[in-house]
C-alpha cells in the first residue's frame, strides 16, 4: 500500500478535484439530466440563467400584452403563453375538438392569422407576430444556456488534461488496488487458500474447485489434479513423472469444469491471489494454451473444425516445458476415425517430447484409443475419468445414471449420451429409438431397417394385423378327437371368417 501511495502525486489530484467541484453543480446536474455549472463561474451564464429563471413572470406580462392587442371576445380563449427550448415562444389557445384548431387563430388581430405548430388534446400553439418580435428579441435562451457550460465544461476538461500522466498513474494504482481488494474479499467470503509457489514443473491441487460454478450448483464435488515432469520430480518415489492427464467420461460428467478449474486455478496462483483449493503447489508457468472453445464468426471464413485444428497446432508450436495446455474434445469436427487418428497422433507427439514436453491435460470420447492399451505403458501418461454409476433398473430414462462428479483412475468406455440427452429434456421415444442404432453400429449392423419411419397408413395397418394375429393365437378351434370329422372344417371355418371380418 504504501508503495502504491508513492506513485501517486497528490498536488494535481487535489488541484483537479477543486477545479472540478468548484465548476460542476452536482445537485442541479442530477436534477436537471445534464451536466451543469455553478453560478459565479462566468458572469454570461449567470445572467442568462437569471433570466430563464425568472422566465414565469415576463410570459405573465408577455399574455396580458398581448390580450391589449386582440378582440374582447377572444381573450377568453387564450391560456397562456410559454417558452419551450427551440421553439421558442407560443401563445396557447383552447382547442376546437370538431376543428382540431384552436378556437381562435388571430382573426382581427394585427399580422393576420396565427400559425399553427401543434396541438394537444385540449389545447393549440400558435406562433403569432408577437411572439416572433419576442424569438428575435431574447432568441434561444435554453440552447444558449446549454451552449455556454460546453464551452465552459470544455475549457475544464482542457485544464484537467494538463495533468494528464499524474491522472493516469493514479488511475493504474486505484485499479491495481481496487483489483487486490476484489480478490482479498473473494478469498475471504469463499474460503480460499495461499497457494505455494514453486520453481519445480508441478501442478498439485488437493479438492480444487472451480470459482463460478460452485455458486451456481446446490453442491460443488471438489477434485485434486496432479500432473508433474522434470529432473527435480522423476526420480523420487510416489512422484513419477505424469505431465500429461487424458480424462475420459460419459457427456455431462464434469471434464470440461475440471479443466477449466485447474486452468483458473494456475492463474489466480501467478497474478498473487488465494486459490479455490484445500492445498495448491503450483510451479511456475509461462503460457496456458487452450482448444476448449471453438468461437465462430460470419467474417471468418473457416470451419468449425479448421479453427479447433490451429489452436491445438499452436499449442505445440508455442508450448514449452512450463506450459499448461488444455484440450477439449479435439478431432470431434470430422469423420470420427480421422478424429481419433488426428487425437492419437496429436498425443503421441507431446508424450515423445519427453521432458520437454508441456503439462498437459486432455478431455476426450476417443475411448477407443485406450481401449487396445496404445498408451498404457508410456511414461508420462495418466488416464482418468469422472466416475458415474448406473442403475438400469430404473424406470425413466434420466435416473439410470447419477454423475458422480469425482475424478478417478482408469479410464471410460461409455458416454451416455441418451442418458444425458434425457436429461436434457429430449423426448424418451427418440431416446430409446437412438440407443437402438447406436447398438446396431457398435455391431456392425445394418441400420436401414430401423432407419425406416412408417407412414399413418402403414401404422394403421400394422396395428391391425397385430390385432388379427392376437385373436388367432385367442382363438378356440375345437379340435377334439370326439368331434364330427364333417363339422370340424365347418367351425374353423367360421371362427377364420369371423377373425378376418375385422380387416374390412
Amino acid at each position: 500500500m504504501r508503495n502504491m501511495l508513492r506513485e501517486i502525486e497528490p498536488s494535481p489530484l487535489v488541484l483537479v478535484g477543486d477545479s472540478i467541484s468548484r465548476t460542476i453543480d452536482f445537485e442541479e446536474s442530477a436534477a436537471r439530466q445534464r451536466t451543469s455549472v455553478r453560478s459565479g463561474i462566468d458572469s454570461q451564464l449567470d445572467a442568462l440563467k437569471r433570466w430563464y429563471d425568472g422566465l414565469g413572470n415576463f410570459l405573465t406580462e408577455v399574455v396580458n400584452r398581448l390580450n391589449g392587442t386582440l378582440p374582447e371576445w377572444a381573450r377568453t380563449y387564450i391560456r397562456s403563453c410559454v417558452f419551450l427550448p427551440q421553439l421558442g415562444f407560443l401563445t396557447v389557445v383552447d382547442l376546437d375538438s370538431a376543428t382540431g384548431s384552436g378556437r381562435y387563430e388571430g382573426e382581427g388581430a394585427d399580422g393576420g392569422l396565427w400559425d399553427k405548430l401543434f396541438a394537444t388534446n385540449e389545447t393549440a400553439y400558435y406562433k403569432n407576430q408577437y411572439m416572433k418580435e419576442l424569438d428575435a428579441q431574447y432568441g434561444d435562451m435554453y440552447c444558449e444556456i446549454g451552449d455556454r457550460e460546453v464551452e465552459i465544461i470544455h475549457r475544464l476538461a482542457a485544464a484537467i488534461l494538463a495533468h494528464e500522466e499524474s491522472l493516469l498513474a493514479a488511475s493504474d494504482v486505484c485499479g491495481e488496488f481496487d483489483a487486490l481488494l476484489a480478490l482479498a474479499i473473494g478469498a475471504e467470503k469463499y474460503n480460499w487458500t495461499a497457494p505455494q509457489m514453486t520453481e519445480e514443473n508441478i501442478v498439485k491441487i488437493e479438492n480444487g474447485r472451480h470459482p463460478l460454478q460452485e455458486l451456481v450448483v446446490p453442491l460443488f464435488v471438489p477434485n485434486d489434479c496432479d500432473i508433474r515432469w522434470g529432473h527435480e520430480t522423476s526420480n523420487i518415489a510416489g512422484h513419477e513423472p505424469r505431465q500429461i492427464l487424458a480424462l475420459t467420461g460419459p457427456n455431462h460428467s464434469g471434464k470440461s469444469i475440471y479443466l477449466k478449474q485447474v486452468a483458473i486455478i494456475v492463474y489466480l496462483a501467478h497474478v498473487g491471489s488465494f486459490v479455490p483449493a484445500d492445498r495448491a503447489v503450483i510451479g511456475l508457468t509461462d503460457k496456458i494454451l487452450t482448444r476448449i472453445s471453438t468461437r465462430e464468426s460470419v467474417c471468418r471464413t473457416e470451419s468449425a473444425f479448421a479453427i479447433d485444428l490451429k489452436q491445438v497446432a499452436q499449442a505445440m508450436q508455442c508450448s514449452t516445458p512450463e506450459s499448461l495446455v488444455l484440450i477439449d474434445e479435439f478431432g470431434k469436427g470430422t469423420n470420427p476415425d480421422d478424429g481419433a487418428g488426428l487425437f492419437a497422433a496429436m498425443l503421441g507427439v507431446f508424450l515423445a517430447r519427453g521432458s520437454r514436453a508441456p503439462k498437459v491435460l486432455i478431455a476426450t470420447h476417443f475411448h477407443e484409443v485406450f481401449e487396445r492399451h496404445y498408451f498404457r505403458e508410456r511414461c508420462g501418461l495418466v488416464l482418468a475419468q469422472m466416475r458415474v454409476e448406473a442403475c438400469w433398473d430404473a424406470n425413466q430414462e434420466d435416473k439410470q445414471v447419477t454423475y458422480l462428479f469425482k475424478l478417478g483412475d482408469g479410464y471410460s468406455t461409455t458416454s451416455f449420451g441418451g442418458q444425458c440427452a434425457a436429461l436434457n429434456g429430449v423426448p424418451s421415444a427418440i431416446v430409446e429409438h437412438a440407443e437402438v442404432i447406436s447398438r446396431m453400429l457398435s455391431r456392425n449392423e445394418d441400420i436401414g431397417t430401423a432407419l425406416e419411419c412408417p407412414s399413418p397408413d402403414e401404422v394403421q395397418r400394422l396395428t391391425l394385423a397385430e390385432d388379427v394375429a392376437r385373436r388367432f393365437i385367442q382363438a378356440d378351434f375345437g379340435g377334439s378327437e370326439t368331434a364330427e370329422t364333417d363339422q370340424a372344417p365347418l367351425d374353423v371355418k367360421s371362427a377364420l371368417l369371423g377373425i378376418l371380418s375385422t380387416v374390412n
